[in-house]
């Protein structure tokens, strides 16, 4: 069976990288990466990492459709995880599905084709986002979790525990300030029931160091109400 998966695996990244090699000759295809290093690896208000992260990511977009990849590993290997998704984008939403892959220290019982026993560290996450207009400047992202162990009660049964996060961005004395509010439903993996599990306020710059170079940077508060729980972060993304 891993056998197939990886001939699978492989099939599809000769067909989608051969496309993409074909249409970067018509320059049809936008091909970005970037490395942002964070102190703390933060994901909807818990704080998973117990030092500071480094986080590549690798996107191929062409048209309104996005594939990408992005990871998160801790510098003192607390913490990884490796994410595939496929993006739509309309003006108005996003829509996306993503494959998380988040391996246990030393990779103990991680297999990477490992999606069905009950030590699979694989989940799948589906994304609606509305990403705001001028009428409604307020962005609205649902998350709903449809397939993984992390997401199972003790009878086995998924809970498609959701997380929805709105969010807001304006300008304070010329730079960007991004706010969020996240919450979740009902019980499931983010909380035993309805609870606001995310507070958080992020601002960001660029340091310019010549006309030719500048680094973004941010840094930022958030709290989970939940947990109790306060971390300042920063960042800068090369």
């Amino acid at each position: 069976m891993k056998i197939v998966k990886s001939i699978l695996l492989l099939c599809v990244l000769v067909f989608f990288t051969s496309n993409v090699y074909a249409d970067n000759e018509l320059g049809n295809v936008k091909v970005s990466q970037s490395i942002k290093v964070v102190s703390r690896h933060v994901v909807r208000g818990f704080f998973t990492s117990k030092s500071p992260c480094i986080e590549p990511s690798l996107n191929f977009q062409k048209g309104k459709f996005t594939l990408g990849a992005w990871a998160s590993y801790a510098f003192d290997a607390s913490y990884s995880e490796v994410d595939f998704y496929v993006q739509y984008n309309t003006p108005l939403f996003q829509y996306s599905v993503t494959s998380l892959y988040n391996p246990r220290q030393d990779f103990e019982n991680s297999d990477f084709f490992d999606f069905e026993s009950e030590e699979s560290v694989h989940f799948l996450d589906g994304i609606l986002k509305f990403k705001g207009c001028e009428k409604l400047p307020v962005s609205i992202m649902t998350s709903v979790m449809i397939y993984g162990d992390v997401d199972r009660n003790i009878n086995n049964k998924q809970r498609y525990s959701t997380y929805i996060e709105f969010g807001y961005s304006n300008f304070i004395g010329g730079k960007k300030v991004a706010w969020a509010l996240g919450l979740t439903p009902h019980k499931g993996f983010y909380a035993d029931e309805f609870n606001v599990v995310n507070m958080n306020m992020s601002v960001f710059d660029e340091i310019k160091f010549n006309d030719q170079f500048s680094l973004p940077v941010s840094a930022g508060l958030s709290v989970n109400p939940l947990t109790e729980r306060l971390l300042f972060n920063c960042a800068f993304t090369l």
